[in-house]
């Protein structure tokens, strides 16, 4: 019989690659009967190319036009032919292609359908495509991909489906079926049509002796996204539920569409745990898409001719095992490509350094474990630390996490406005003791030179490469004076974001390719994910730092601007949680308010602008001559830093000593800047304003001079002058700071995380919804006294409840209420026997607390307090003087409390971004244990398609 062929080829807006394909047509050792292009490019550069090679039948249709139409038209001009091969403009074919295909085709005239083997186009030697298939779950499957041609899968003949790049197709059997289906998705009509031969009884093979180039434009997303009427991404998932919806039982099919957008969902999560964010978008809106063209699918169901159900090729599908081996063989060849362009551009690790032990056998564990031996003033007796800038959490972790994120505030009067960013920091921290999550915060403060030290000790290590000079270095940081500041003063935010900064600027470093280099995407990812939650520790806890961080970004994208698609997710949890409160603050006009710490607010103290250079804050013995020790201990680590611009890398030290110089600038600003200092709850009295604190500014410096001083030790080519500068070191610096580390008294005490006396926190788990009213006296020099009041509820303020929002509102409140708690506390201050009890009855007050102060003020109000006829003393308490309301408001004492609704749309985004961001940045099986061969199931399938 005569296997007279026309070829199709498909043209659209790619003229090179047209060129080399009608080039490659030419060159076939056996040549089709008739050509014909088919020209959808929207200007006339193809045409005139197939002109130009000597090519008359071309048929100029519509930009718009999908493969149905496109093949119906050529179908129609093909004649008597009883073969139509079809080729993209992007799919060269090799001299022996068609010649192959034929031949096949001779052996079995039950074969309708056969595709050639795809290679690539820079390469012709790997295997792009050999036959397409279905996983289990129904996504679509590439056989054989990125694999070297070594005729391993040779034997290969009957598949499920081919691509149409290559593709042979019988004249007869493409009449029978009607074509292709117009109402396919594009990457879902090869599929479509394959499947549809193999249920009419037709064969369907792949030809691997027949090889052509394929460049898969379309896949890579170098085509017009109205080629593929999406991204590439999402158009392999609606193809992989238009076959679902299309070939699927009936009763399984409608099942499936129900549930499609939670299994859209589910599927978006699983992205997120598979470390494939960029696929987040595609799993939802291919989802939505399925789900709202139900009559567009349920229309391709009908009229397709069965011979044989649809189960019975279940043969020619993907088994697990062959996923799985996919799986692992696209990340062992992910992995190596990495290596190897990294090796190419000198950024592997190790290929600029000395070989050094790592961590642990450097001896890392036990300096660490010396650090927490050494912070034994901070080992935790109870549960909950408690300090000038620390006070308990709630005990439920659950109610944590209600308060975070929040559009209304349960403090004083009531509070709308968004809750602190640093709640959320305060929730990621109290899960990891979910138990207790006040225990949390003891632990960090007993571990945080150590976590802090090994943080720096990988940091500094992508400029030095001596392990002793990293140990070194390293324990500067630990040591450098504003930290221990942090710590000693129990400066909660501050030692938070000082822990996290090594560890930020090291997940910085791995997302920027910068020392280690990531071997695949999914540990980019993962390194993505810990820096945007580490930029979220760091920015929410000293918001002082965000300009400082958001600079040092900018620079890593500006010097590695190819990982800008990375790069720029960073920042995104922290403008989740940090948005709201910065357009609260402009909209009330308080900028600077952004800047103020989070927390309790605790006064600075002044020093000299030349001070800031050593750390900013001295402590410890006091001399005559130098003052306090504390404030000399850093200075040998800065002499070595400064020694670094005079090394062979001054162009590092000088980039690293201006970044650290902007930020030293940045502390001395912030200290000039006043803050008020409002406190709510019981914990302390606080009023007036204090200084903003610039110790972790001050410690962002101090990280800096620690590394430079790593750079200047490591390029010492004398060991003799290494060793005697790291003896001078250790004497002149680290023995006095760990002196005066382990002899300071810091102000920190235990308790079992009570916030109110326990007949107040009894009463309030009983459900009486009375209030406490918190009095605070503060003497002035002129010899008046002023009264500062707040309402607290029955269970108390707990740290997470402090805003910075309500203390920056609180001058502008007013209204009756605050008229009459003004009018009520003026009458507990005078005692003249005025009647209250109205005043105490419409206010809920069931308590009246004043905090412990040995000053005159506190004692006289006391003895005011004890001459109100409607109090009755309870006593002294460890939260200070407590007095009972002698006949409260019956109505709260006998009604529970009314829960108020703690979930906004607000919050529910700022949640959904940080639990997006955890799944991303936990380790998977394949991240894991990937020298063991272990792989997560799913494979991104159908990727060359």
């Amino acid at each position: 019989m005569m296997q007279s062929v026309t070829a199709v080829v498909i043209a659209h807006d790619e003229p090179d690659y047209f060129a080399a394909t009608l080039a490659a047509l030419k060159n076939q050792s056996r040549l089709p009967e008739q050509v014909v292009i088919v020209d959808t490019s929207n200007d006339d550069r193809c045409e005139q190319l197939a002109k130009d090679a000597g090519f008359e039948q071309i048929l100029k249709l519509s930009p718009k036009s999908n493969l149905a139409k496109i093949t119906a038209v050529a179908r129609e001009v093909s004649g008597e032919s009883r073969w139509l091969w079809l080729l993209h403009d992007d799919s060269a074919p090799l001299a022996d292609a068609l010649k192959n295909l034929l031949l096949a085709t001779e052996v079995s005239p039950s074969v309708v359908i056969a595709g050639p083997k795809q290679v690539e186009w820079s390469d012709n030697r790997v295997v792009m495509q050999q036959g397409l298939t279905l996983t289990p779950f129904g996504d679509l499957f590439s056989l054989v991909r990125g694999e070297l041609d070594q005729g391993q899968h040779d034997d290969t003949d009957d598949v499920l489906a081919v691509g149409t790049a290559g593709a042979l197709i019988r004249v007869d059997a493409f009449d029978q079926l009607g074509g292709f289906d117009h109402r396919a998705p594009a990457l879902a009509a090869d599929f479509d049509f394959s499947i549809r031969a193999r249920l009419a009884g037709f064969r369907v093979i792949v030809v691997p002796t027949a090889k052509i180039a394929h460049a898969g434009l379309s896949l890579a997303g170098a085509r017009p996204r109205r080629w593929l009427k999406t991204s590439p991404k999402a158009a392999r998932r609606r193809a992989a539920i238009h076959l679902r919806l299309v070939y699927s039982a009936l009763p399984a099919a409608l099942l499936f569409w129900l549930c499609l957008p939670l299994i859209g969902l589910l599927r978006a999560v699983w992205r997120i745990i598979a470390k494939r964010p960029d696929r987040i978008w595609s799993e939802i809106s291919a989802a939505l898409w399925g789900f709202f063209s139900l009559p567009v699918r349920l229309a391709s169901r009908r009229g397709k001719p069965r011979q044989i159900p649809f189960k019975k090729l279940r043969s020619l599908r993907a088994d697990w095992d062959s996923v799985r081996a996919s799986a692992r063989s696209q990340l062992d060849s992910e992995q190596s490509r990495a290596t190897l362009e990294a090796f190419a551009k000198g950024t592997l690790e190790g290929t600029d350094l000395k070989p050094s032990p790592g961590f642990v056998a450097s001896g890392g564990l036990w300096i660490g474990a010396l650090l927490v031996a050494v912070s034994w003033a901070f080992w935790p007796t109870n549960v909950a630390l408690v300090g000038p800038g620390a006070m308990p959490l709630n005990g439920s972790w659950l109610e944590l996490f209600a308060r975070a994120g929040t559009s209304y505030q349960e403090i004083g009067f009531g509070f709308y406005g968004p809750s602190d960013p640093f709640a959320w920091v305060l929730v990621l921290l109290g899960a990891l003791t979910f138990w207790a999550p006040s225990l949390s915060i003891a632990i960090v403060f007993l571990l945080a030179k150590a976590i802090a030290f090994a943080g720096a000790w990988r940091f500094i290590g992508l400029v030095a490469g001596s392990a002793v000079v990293r140990t070194l270095a390293a324990l500067a940081f630990a040591f450098w004076p504003a930290f221990t500041v942090a710590q000693l003063e129990a400066r909660v935010p501050a030692v938070l974001a000082i822990t996290a900064l090594p560890w930020l600027g090291l997940a910085l470093a791995r997302v920027a390719a910068i020392g280690k280099v990531t071997k695949s995407t999914q540990q980019t990812w993962s390194w993505v994910a810990v820096a945007g939650l580490l930029f979220v520790v760091v920015g929410a806890s000293a918001p002082s730092t965000i300009p400082v961080l958001l600079i040092s970004l900018a620079v890593l994208a500006g010097i590695r601007i190819r990982r800008l698609g990375y790069l720029v997710w960073v920042p995104l949890p922290l403008a989740a949680v940090f948005g709201p409160t910065v357009l609260w603050q402009l909209q009330n006009l308080n900028p600077l308010a952004l800047l103020a710490d989070p927390g309790l607010p605790q006064a600075t103290a002044a020093v000299e602008p030349w001070q800031f250079l050593l750390g900013g804050f001295s402590y410890g013995a006091d001399f005559p001559a130098i003052g306090q020790v504390g404030l000399w201990v850093a200075a040998p680590v800065v002499a070595l830093a400064l020694a670094a611009t005079l090394s062979a890398r001054w162009a590092l030290s000088s980039t690293i000593w201006l970044f650290a110089l902007v930020a030293l600038s940045g502390a001395w600003l912030l200290s000039q800047v006043e803050f008020v200092a409002s406190v709510s709850g019981t914990s302390q009295a606080a009023e007036g304003f204090v200084a903003g604190s610039p110790l972790a500014l001050i410690a962002i410096f101090g990280l800096c001079v620690a590394t430079l001083a790593g750079v200047t030790l490591d390029q010492l080519n004398s060991v003799v002058a290494r060793r005697w500068l790291a003896g001078g070191l250790v004497l002149a610096s680290f023995v006095p700071a760990l002196a005066l580390f382990t002899t300071a008294v810091p102000k920190v005490s235990y308790t079992d995380g009570r916030v109110v006396p326990s007949i107040v926190a009894a009463e309030a788990q009983q459900g009486v919804a009375l209030k406490l009213l918190v009095l605070n006296p503060s003497a002035h020099s002129d010899g008046t006294v002023s009264y500062s009041a707040e309402l607290v509820s029955g269970q108390g303020v707990y740290f997470e409840n402090q805003s910075i929002n309500y203390r920056f509102s609180l001058a502008q409140q007013k209204g009756a209420a605050v008229d009459e708690l003004t009018g009520l506390v003026g009458g507990l201050v005078a005692a003249n026997n005025s009647d209250l009890q109205a005043d105490l009855f419409d206010a809920g007050i069931g308590y009246v607390l004043v905090p412990p102060a040995d000053t005159a003020a506190r004692g006289d109000l006391a003895i005011s307090l004890n001459s109100v006829k409607e109090l009755e003393a309870v006593g002294e308490t460890d939260f200070g003087g407590l007095w009972r309301v002698a006949e409260p408001n019956t109505t709260l004492k006998n009604e529970p409390v009314t829960e108020s609704n703690l979930w906004s749309i607000t919050k529910g985004a700022q949640a959904a971004v940080l639990a997006a961001f955890v799944l991303l940045a936990l380790p998977t099986s394949t991240n894991r244990r990937r020298v063991a061969g272990e792989s997560s199931i799913f494979v991104e399938a159908g990727d060359e398609n």
